[in-house]
């Protein structure tokens, strides 16, 4: 290493000394190496859960698009039945693909996803959500009806995640978690059962249950943006304490500069 050769190699005192200032250099180099990624992991987690929280708002947005096109007269739903039924499948997509992102490398440490129940979401989220859409995009007429029997079983799915995604939050709010998830369970598996049973068994089925689906995706929709703005939030407060924390202990130069809240990398 560099600035570590023994100048006096008859000095056995010497040698010591400046071994020990090697082994001191090196651990110090790799301390500020180790808080050099943690500050970059940290920013990145900040802008992941910003832009993923945006992504759930418009998805929510999506929802209540569907929900005012769904009590629109029953003629002009006949109409403009084919970009009312992109919209509502493929946004279900999307955000289903949001939610595994989520899961998998945003959140996976508040959350403790199990690695095994990651692999089965992912087939039933992305599997079953992406088949009835494209499904429809061939053809509304033909496969309508199998497309919503597919989207509204996997629904049960994306409760469970809404479910371990309410959980987390009522954790840090330090409300009771036990309840709390019974509470939403119940409520979660209701409205998506519900609406199974009103789609194949009540009259005008796919007219009352579209008003199931659309004020659950809502909702999942702003459990996901609460979590990943909570996320976010939670993380540029952990950064600025980390930079407050080396400014005070005066840190590497290398990744403050002047007090600045930006992260050099």
């Amino acid at each position: 290493m560099e600035g570590c050769v023994e100048t006096s190699p008859s000095s056995t005192e010497g040698s010591t000394r400046l071994s020990a200032s090697c082994v001191g250099s090196a651990k110090s180099s790799w301390s500020d190496r180790r808080q050099l990624y943690e500050l970059a992991r940290l920013e990145g987690l900040v802008h992941k859960n910003f832009h993923l929280a945006v992504l759930c708002l418009v998805y929510t947005g999506a929802n209540i698009v569907c929900l005012v096109f769904n009590s629109m007269e029953e003629e002009f739903r006949e109409e403009h039945r084919m970009p009312f039924h992109m919209l509502e499948f493929w946004s279900t997509f999307i955000f289903a693909v949001l939610q595994i992102y989520i899961m998998a490398f945003v959140a996976s440490g508040s959350l403790c996803v199990n690695p095994l129940l990651l692999r089965v979401v992912m087939v039933f989220n992305i599997v079953f959500t992406f088949v009835p859409a494209a499904l429809l995009a061939v053809s509304v007429e033909k496969f309508e009806v199998l497309a919503h029997e597919i989207e509204y079983s996997n629904e049960i799915t994306m409760a469970a995640i809404d479910i371990v995604m309410v959980r987390a939050l009522m954790r840090n709010a330090g409300a009771k978690v036990l309840a709390i998830n019974y509470v939403t369970a119940l409520f979660a598996l209701a409205i998506t059962t519900t609406q199974l049973g009103v789609y194949n068994w009540a009259e005008d089925g796919e007219h009352l249950a579209h008003y199931f689906e659309f004020c659950f995706e809502l909702l999942s929709g702003l459990i996901s943006f609460s979590f990943c703005i909570n996320g976010s939030l939670g993380c540029a407060k952990l950064l600025q304490q980390r930079l407050d924390a080396m400014q005070c202990s005066e840190g590497p130069d290398a990744l403050i500069h002047g007090g600045s809240d930006h992260v050099s990398v």
